[in-house]
């Protein structure tokens, strides 16, 4: 046997054994809505195995035309030395959408290895036809999924484009967590999309949620839609009454394609066109929390739970313990006080510090705990009680008040090992006589003449010393106290520090080479910077604000353009295909240079 044909068996060899070691897994590709009366394609994957083509899955309201389909894939890589094969076999099954309406996809499973795999329950839409096409028939189709004809150039109505603010309900308590979604309607393919005025939440605490910027199709006033989430918040609302969001303005340039004879043939070709679109004012009605309210109530809404702990139980004298009380729940978590809890006397606390652990689950609601920690010191040797503090919260699903109860805590102090000594006090009977004062001798009184400390020198001196620290320390203070009040100051302070962390974070993301995470934090780090360093609040970062905010602070014209050219790069590619690894490094250089200009402004 030759040297090559057994390097080609060895390669083979471990290529089996890797196989065998790998798991394998049958999986549901997810389907997309698709648009009534055309055609879709539904791919089951098996993972790292062999198996039969399973069988179709019944869907309500669809025609089966045909399949199994079936494709293969394999791959095999060697990473420092060590061989890693996967391979994957896709049966799709092709449909036609009749009846609009939500489609189950039921459990599939295969037989492989002598084991039962099932892929998992999942749905999807069938959307009415369009009402302006409905008579295009099924023509074309795109595996998972629908697409519609691409719109040939002309007039863009406010149909074809539109920008919508939406919430997750329609009236929800004042401090019920409601979700607010921006979302763009499109028939046409977007190649730029420049915010010029975002929709101002007033009257509420915002929380961004992550979005995924992952197009699908909708259905709504009767036309059919390729939809894209642009910003999802959580809002909690603080005050009742109807809170209203004012509209957006957004810069776009959309994709139409016009018709060219050839001659012998005709094809289309894009054309962009530039227009200006606005997002709707929507509006929540928020109820007030009923009255009255427990007197154990501090602002609380959503389900929570309370508990107390100490640590340690055991207590002595001048030795320290932490009384902890924990709240855990969903709900306005984030934004809760600290209980005020009375020690008894005898037992020393100190501040009480607060640590909150808060995430969003469900992308509608936070949950976590919110602990407070009081460290407290007792002085005297017995036993005590810490009385417990109830909690009251508002609980939306059932519009009530329920009341925790915490129960008291009794403890038991010894002595410790520090413990100062105990004085006591008597009181000497007047009768005793026999202790007379000591007095000195008239000699010894007459050989030490007296010298009054604020005679000398040295005295005045550090008189006048302590006056000028305690000169210096309200100079400084004064000018602390000034600082801290300056808010707009700090900000602007900080402003290229903040910038920088940000941009390392961007960087990391370019060297991982996710190309979404790296221009959201490229963007947050531009946008955040300019905001704290020309003191423009973020509903007031739009891009004529901030040129006219860069002249006034002395930025060139030219430097000012090459600003706003990074600003429209960064927009530009969320909604445009990946960039290559030399064109992500160069905006990221141009970024760096863009907020080194700025910082070089000489005030």
């Amino acid at each position: 046997m030759s040297i090559k044909r057994f390097t080609l068996f060895l390669l083979l060899t471990f290529s089996a054994l890797a196989a065998v070691a790998q798991q394998a897994s049958f999986a549901l590709v997810p389907p997309r809505n698709v648009e009534q009366g055309r055609k879709f394609m539904l791919t089951f994957r098996l993972t790292d195995g062999e198996a039969n083509p399973p069988s179709a899955p019944q869907l309500e309201g669809c025609v089966l035309l045909f399949g199994p389909a079936t494709s293969t894939m394999q791959s095999t890589q060697i990473i420092n030395g060590r061989m890693s094969t996967s391979s994957s076999i896709d049966y799709s099954f092709t449909y036609q959408a009749e009846t609009p309406g939500t489609v189950e996809v039921p459990e599939v499973s295969v037989s492989c290895g002598g084991k039962t795999l099932r892929s998992h329950r999942t749905s999807f839409q069938i959307l009415p036809a369009d009402k302006q096409s409905a008579g295009a028939g099924a023509a074309g189709s795109v595996p998972g999924g629908s697409s519609s004809p691409q719109p040939s150039a002309g007039r863009v109505s406010a149909d074809d484009l539109l920008v919508r603010v939406s919430f997750s309900k329609s009236s929800v308590y004042e401090q019920e967590p409601v979700v607010a979604t921006i979302k763009v309607y499109t028939k046409y393919d977007i190649s730029s999309f420049m915010p010029t005025t975002q929709p101002a939440f007033e009257g509420f605490l915002c929380e961004e949620l992550p979005v995924n910027m992952e197009t699908s199709m909708e259905h709504y006033n009767g036309q059919n839609y390729h939809t894209a989430v642009l910003k999802r918040l959580l809002l909690y609302p603080q005050k009742s009454g109807k809170l209203s969001v004012n509209s957006g303005s957004y810069d776009v340039t959309i994709v139409q394609y016009e018709t060219v004879n050839m001659g012998f043939f005709r094809t289309q070709r894009p054309v962009e066109k530039e227009i200006t679109t606005s997002s709707n004012a929507a509006s929540l009605q928020v109820k007030p929390l009923p009255e009255p309210k427990p007197a154990a109530f501090n602002g609380a809404v959503g389900q929570f739970t309370v508990s107390t702990t100490l640590e340690p139980e055991l207590m002595r004298t001048n030795e320290a313990s932490v009384y902890s009380y924990i709240i855990k729940g969903r709900g306005n978590i984030k934004y809760l006080s600290e209980p005020s809890v009375l020690f008894p006397a005898g037992i020393d606390a100190y501040t009480p510090k607060a640590d909150i652990d808060a995430h969003v689950v469900g992308g509608a609601n936070m949950s976590g705990t919110f602990r407070t920690d009081f460290t407290i010191v007792p002085q005297e040797v017995g036993n005590f009680t810490i009385e417990g503090v109830p909690f009251a919260f508002f609980n939306p699903e059932t519009g009530k008040y329920e009341t925790i109860e915490v129960p008291d805590m009794p403890i038991r102090v010894l002595r410790g090992n520090g413990t100062a000594a105990v004085t006591q006090q008597t009181t000497i009977d007047n009768v005793i006589n026999d202790i007379l004062h000591i007095k000195p001798s008239e000699s010894e009184q007459q050989s030490h003449e007296v010298i009054y400390t604020f005679q000398s020198s040295l005295y005045w001196m550090a008189y006048v010393f302590v006056v000028l620290i305690l000169i210096l320390l309200a100079i400084v203070y004064r000018r602390h106290i000034r600082l801290q009040a300056d808010v707009t100051g700090r900000k602007l302070a900080k402003a290229g520090r903040v910038a920088t962390k940000r941009l390392r974070e961007a960087r990391a993301a370019m060297n991982a080479h996710d190309n979404d995470r790296f221009y959201a934090s490229l963007a947050k780090a531009l946008w955040g910077y300019i905001s704290d360093k020309l003191s423009i609040s973020a509903s007031q970062l739009t891009r004529d604000n901030v040129a006219e905010k860069l002249h006034a602070y002395g930025l060139s014209e030219s430097d000012t353009a090459r600003v706003l050219d990074v600003l429209d790069e960064c927009e530009m590619a969320r909604f445009t295909p990946q960039h290559s690894e030399a064109e992500v490094a160069d905006l990221y250089n141009k970024a760096t240079a863009a907020i080194k200009n700025i910082e070089d402004v000489k005030k």
